[in-house]
């Protein structure tokens, strides 16, 4: 934040949702008779063992831009369930102002522990915000992933590797060293683009009387063959009236082993809706309100002597009341 001092700060609108609506269901879900799937579904029963849970998520957002950058905050959250207990740490927020020059400078800010080796050069050329939001992600992973003793930890999102923003080097290290401290890594991800005779994964047990698990790891899928999966892949739905979730689970488990960390799971998780409360809880603490971007542009315009400028609607300006398109 350094280059941004004394310089014209336009902040970005806030006008957030007030409300979140569901998307209607396109096509009815499809019935899976077939004994080949059948083969595939696995019933689950609740192992209750006292084995502790925690979840990992972080946000990002754009807080406004200047002449000369863009200026992004980033905020994460760990989580901990020990014994239906909760307790979480916030990390941040904290604003970093973009610039084409110091962007370069970005690997360096996560680096300061040498056991943490996250090298993430090479994503350079990536949108910086996402870029930066993984960095911070992986960097909070890894972290847990080191101190973290004999538990289950949840991720958002999947163990695919290979694609801008997770690096296959870096991803596996955080993988292994979460299992040489007898951790089981378990990765939600609420979207999916993999799909089954055209069929998304995720709608493939929608009728299925849960907590089930579906493997598709040996189904014919369309994965890009550029990505390298870290994880076993399943389709879980864990609770009644709940959505279905893609679900990784660390590929060094068997299937026997994943299985079971899933009951485990599920007995001493609360899974409202079939996603686990913990990470909900994660990602809750870790996204920012209106209230807390408009604080962060009033801190940093006091902080760094930023000199606010109007924010000029370039479709408002041009097309009056019909100007309802967004701007970036």
């Amino acid at each position: 934040m350094r280059n941004a001092q004394g310089r014209h700060f336009q902040p970005c609108q806030t006008d957030f949702p007030e409300t979140l609506v569901e998307r209607p269901q396109l096509h009815e879900p499809i019935a899976l008779n077939s004994k080949t799937i059948s083969t595939l579904l696995t019933p689950l029963k609740p192992i209750k063992d006292g084995t502790p849970i925690v979840a990992i998520d972080v946000s990002s957002i754009r807080i406004g831009e200047t002449d000369t950058g863009i200026i992004y905050a980033i905020r994460g959250a760990i989580v901990w369930n020990e014994k239906r207990r909760y307790r979480y740490l916030r990390i941040g927020p904290f604003p970093f102002h973009i610039t084409e020059e110091s962007r370069r400078d970005l690997p360096n800010l996560f680096s300061q522990q040498p056991s943490v080796t996250l090298s993430m050069t090479p994503w350079m050329t990536y949108d910086a915000q996402s870029w930066l939001c993984s960095l911070a992600e992986r960097w909070l992973q890894m972290a847990v992933a080191y101190s973290a003793n004999d538990s289950i930890i949840l991720w958002d999102g999947s163990l695919t590797a290979g694609t801008p923003g997770n690096p296959t080097s870096v991803l596996s290290q955080i993988v292994k060293t979460a299992g040489r401290n007898s951790n089981l890594v378990l990765a939600f991800s609420k979207v999916t683009s993999i799909r089954f005779l055209g069929w998304k994964i995720t709608d493939l047990i929608l009728r299925q009387e849960p907590p089930c698990l579906l493997e598709v790891e040996d189904l014919p899928l369309s994965i890009s063959k550029n990505v390298h999966l870290l994880g076993r892949m399943f389709v879980a739905k864990l609770a009644p009236n709940g959505c279905s979730f893609r679900l990784d689970i660390d590929r060094a488990l068997t299937r026997e082993q994943s299985i079971v960390a899933v009951e485990r799971l599920l007995g001493n998780e609360l899974v409202f809706q079939g996603y686990p409360e913990t990470l909900r809880l994660a990602h809750i603490y870790s996204t920012f309100t209106a209230n807390d971007v408009i604080g962060l542009q009033s801190f940093i315009t006091r902080e760094y002597g930023l000199r606010v400028v109007t924010c000029t609607n370039m479709h408002r300006r041009l097309f009056g009341p019909f100007g309802t398109g967004f701007e970036d």
